[in-house]
């Protein structure tokens, strides 16, 4: 006899199969023009070149060097708002999973819905953390920053707790990290394995 996978476990990992392929693809694309940038604003910067141009009052008008490293902040920039943007499509993903599996509606939270998911299948621990950055991602709540920061302050600039309502601004997820996070995501409903029914094997 083999198993076979149940629809909800195909759908689920079939789901966050693509989440990462997709995510995989565009933060390649994202590096990749962060490094090309940064590569040419290291060689004109290396050439000694300045062609900077100021009016009579001093202001700068142009400069290829501020031009290259304006290019090199974007790509870097762009790149990172694609990691916080498959964070929130992955735990996204989750919910609507989640209340597929257990009739729960929109109005219910996290808990609930966690709660409700443990009834059936395994929830890894670090979800409830996911959920906080997904709320800190969405509305930049100060409470759910200090418990981001608790959980994984190495997610936010210099491993240092940000000042007043800074907390979104100074989170600094890098590409591992939402490769981690798709894995908490990943093992917090049906196994892959999980069986629908048995099939003989012929």
């Amino acid at each position: 006899m083999v198993a076979i996978p149940g629809y909800a476990a195909f759908a689920f990992h079939n789901g966050l199969d693509q989440i990462r392929d997709a995510f995989r693809l565009s933060i390649g694309s994202m590096e990749t023009a962060g490094r090309e940038a940064e590569a040419s604003r290291r060689r004109y910067v290396a050439s000694g070149e300045d062609d900077s141009e100021r009016d009579e009052d001093g202001a700068l008008v142009s400069s290829t060097r501020h031009e290259l490293g304006w290019a090199e902040m974007q790509a870097w920039s762009a790149a990172s708002v694609i990691r916080e943007a498959f964070v929130t499509s992955a735990f996204h993903f989750w919910e609507l999973s989640a209340r597929a599996w257990t009739g729960e509606n929109k109005s219910n939270g996290f808990d609930r819905l966690r709660a409700r998911v443990l009834e059936r299948y395994p929830v890894d621990p670090d979800l409830v953390h996911l959920n906080s950055l997904n709320n800190l991602l969405k509305h930049g709540n100060p409470q759910r920053g200090r418990e981001v920061f608790e959980w994984r302050r190495e997610l936010f600039l210099f491993g240092r707790m940000p000042s007043g309502n800074g907390w979104r601004g100074s989170l600094a997820i890098r590409t591992a990290d939402v490769e981690q996070f798709l894995e908490i995501v990943r093992r917090s409903g049906p196994p892959s394995d999980a069986p629908m029914f048995n099939q003989a094997n012929e």
